[in-house]
């Protein structure tokens, strides 16, 4: 009797703990994977450090590219990302078996941090631009068309200056190319340069021009034959037209 009891007894515990198995395996595949932000619209902070926090599925992973953190057992989760410019990014909570949810946030950037960068970068350009100012002419007076054209490499990233006849204008969108001759005759501009200038400028041929700038180096385009055509190239920090 008592060996029948027994049989009996563990039977039930068996039964019992099958059925907690049973339950926690439902709860398991019913599981869902879940992702809600405090907030969709951030700013970075001074130090372009921006946070995103929020709730997901318990130890999911929350990640932003390459950079992740893991939820605790409640789900709260709290990410910190470096801010790489004003737009969105993708914010994804994933877990094995789970399928993945994402939602976009959109970053800016404090207005106050904005106008200083933008005043230190305008600071950095002058003090730049007054570098180049101070050496150029020196430079150019030492350097003469010929001994670009002999070895344009060999001044490269040198300070220059030069006054010329624009002969050619191509934009090329945020790139401006001005071919320029850069040495006056009697009546007549030679000695062929290209002028490389990033922004906007309303230059047309026939133009004279001052350019401030560093010398680039070999210039090299493909010609209309498709021969490789090279001259002397400067790089601009700034154009100027004066007649």
């Amino acid at each position: 009797m008592r060996k029948v009891i027994g049989i009996l007894l563990l039977g039930s515990i068996l039964l019992l703990a099958a059925c907690g198995s049973n339950e926690k395996n439902l709860e398991a595949t019913n599981e869902k994977m879940t992702l809600q932000l405090d907030e969709k619209n951030i700013t970075a902070n001074k130090n372009d450090i921006f946070t995103v926090s929020g709730k997901t599925t318990t130890n999911a992973t929350v990640s932003i590219g390459d950079v992740s953190v893991d939820a605790d057992k409640k789900g709260n989760f709290e990410l910190m990302h470096v801010y790489e410019g004003d737009k969105s990014y993708k914010v994804v909570a994933s877990k094995k078996g789970l399928s993945d949810k994402s939602t976009t946030i959109h970053v800016t950037q404090p207005i106050a941090v904005k106008d200083a960068q933008k005043e230190a970068e305008k600071a950095a350009k002058e003090k730049v631009q007054k570098e180049i100012e101070a050496k150029a002419k020196p430079n150019a007076a030492k350097i003469s068309f010929a001994m670009l054209q002999k070895n344009p490499d060999k001044y490269a990233r040198e300070a220059y200056y030069l006054k010329g006849q624009v002969a050619e204008v191509i934009d090329d969108g945020p790139t401006v190319y001005l071919k320029v001759n850069m040495t006056q005759g009697s009546g007549t501009w030679k000695d062929l340069v290209a002028v490389i200038y990033t922004g906007t400028i309303d230059v047309k041929e026939g133009d004279i021009v001052e350019v401030y700038g560093t010398i680039y180096g070999t210039y090299a385009y493909d010609g209309p034959n498709g021969a490789t055509i090279t001259m002397p190239g400067i790089t601009a920090s700034s154009v100027n037209i004066v007649q």
